[in-house]
């Protein structure tokens, strides 16, 4: 039985590791090549279960009638991750994601949506799909299609729904507004912030969006200044870490947010307050900017003795 059910992309990630990222047309040497899987829903689904353990986290997502889908499903069940979900697109490509990475770990990312695109509405009115929104407590839904959205936020009245809308901010701002009401969390990097409120401030961003929903509870992710979590009256700050003071390097920052959104649905899931949820998940998307592979994000076992080497360090 799932606890959490994730949702949107499944991708196979190609990482191209370069010096610097140049918007010139000059040709430039790429000095490593790592070809793994990614894709933000999958990303989440592993970082819970790598949590949780096996089978209490799902997913629904779409892949491709090839080898790379079915090398997918070989990597979920290694992770103990339910695949009851995930559907099988006749004559379309799984979805592929080509990302740049340059020496400090920021990145580029250019992305063929593939399989992922063919998620609508019609596909939730499969029975298996109906009982595993039944079943999970915790939807985590990671910028898939709106019209989708809606129908599985309307169909999960009642559960605790993440929502990272990611590009949805950009190209369908009018829409993701109107879905706040269906919404337990929302959360957003700084970018989509701006995108969403036209504020810089992630305070002010917050009473932008609060009109929507007396309910909503904001997090505002801020890559190695922390994350803030917002909440009608009250807020909490999950302050920066500084990974380089206790010995550590940042190698690549793709899947962040990731590893991030999967930790806090699952310390959401394990019983864990808002506060204690943002610590930890902010710890978690620190731990994967250490790794260079998209899915670096920890178990619990490495949570732990991560976090303590950060105390021990007095930075955390």
């Amino acid at each position: 039985m799932v606890d959490i059910l994730t949702t949107g992309a499944i991708n196979w990630d190609t990482n191209l590791f370069v010096k610097e990222i140049e918007c010139s047309a000059m040709e430039m040497p790429v000095e490593r090549i790592t070809r793994v899987p990614g894709g933000k829903a999958a990303n989440v689904a592993v970082a819970s279960a790598r949590l949780l353990g096996k089978n209490r986290c799902g997913i629904l997502g779409s892949l491709g009638d090839d080898e790379i889908g079915r090398l997918h499903l070989k990597i979920f069940e290694h992770e103990g991750v339910d695949t009851r979900g995930i559907f099988i697109a006749n004559n379309m490509e799984s979805g592929q994601a080509h990302i740049l990475v340059d020496a400090t770990g920021k990145n580029k990312i250019y992305t063929h949506f593939g399989a992922n695109a063919s998620l609508n509405d019609k596909l939730l009115q499969n029975k298996v799909i109906s009982e595993l929104v039944e079943e999970a407590t915790i939807l985590v839904a990671m910028d898939p299609p709106i019209p989708y959205t809606k129908s599985l936020f309307e169909k999960a009245k009642g559960k605790k729904v993440i929502w990272a809308p990611g590009v949805r901010t950009l190209i369908s701002p009018e829409q993701v507004m109107q879905l706040l009401g269906l919404t337990s969390y929302l959360v957003l990097n700084e970018e989509e912030l701006f995108k969403l409120t036209g504020k810089t401030d992630p305070e002010k961003g917050f009473f932008t969006l609060a009109a929507n929903s007396n309910s909503l509870r904001l997090i505002v992710t801020m890559g190695e200044d922390g994350a803030v979590l917002f909440e009608k009256g009250k807020s909490y700050v999950a302050r920066g870490i500084k990974l380089g003071e206790a010995g550590f390097a940042v190698v690549n920052t793709v899947g962040c947010g990731d590893a991030f959104i999967g930790c806090f649905a699952a310390s959401i899931a394990e019983g864990m307050d808002d506060v204690s949820a943002l610590e930890r998940a902010n710890y978690a998307g620190a731990y994967k900017a250490t790794k260079h592979e998209t899915r670096g994000s920890p178990t619990k076992e490495e949570l732990d003795e991560f976090i303590h080497i950060l105390h021990d360090s007095d930075i955390a």
